[in-house]
């Protein structure tokens, strides 16, 4: 099975539109200095231990600075069952205000 990837714009819009999640799986100090609005940090190496708490009945969309580690998270979790996302690009494609603070 292959993880579905969308841009950045497309992955906010469908996290709202489907009462999704949207997951920054960059570290704990990145996510801080700047994160998509409505995101939550779930750090990638969180999620390659099992040291997660995530529903599998939401939509996940996970996001990093490039998509690669993003889709490695993806990856992971879509092998477990969640239902998941990716975003192509990541932040780095974002050209929007980021929230500071969580």
């Amino acid at each position: 099975m292959s993880v579905a990837s969308i841009n950045i714009n497309e992955a906010i819009a469908r996290t709202v539109e489907q009462n999704g999640i949207l997951i920054d799986v960059r570290s704990q100090k990145e996510f801080l200095e700047g994160h998509l609005p409505m995101a939550i940090n779930v750090p990638l190496n969180e999620i390659q231990s099992g040291r997660f708490n995530l529903p599998k009945q939401r939509l996940l969309v996970l996001y990093c600075d490039s998509g690669l580690h993003s889709l490695n998270a993806a990856r992971y979790l879509e092998r477990r069952g969640y239902r998941v996302i990716n975003t192509i690009g990541g932040l780095s494609s974002y050209n929007k205000s980021l929230t500071l603070k969580h």
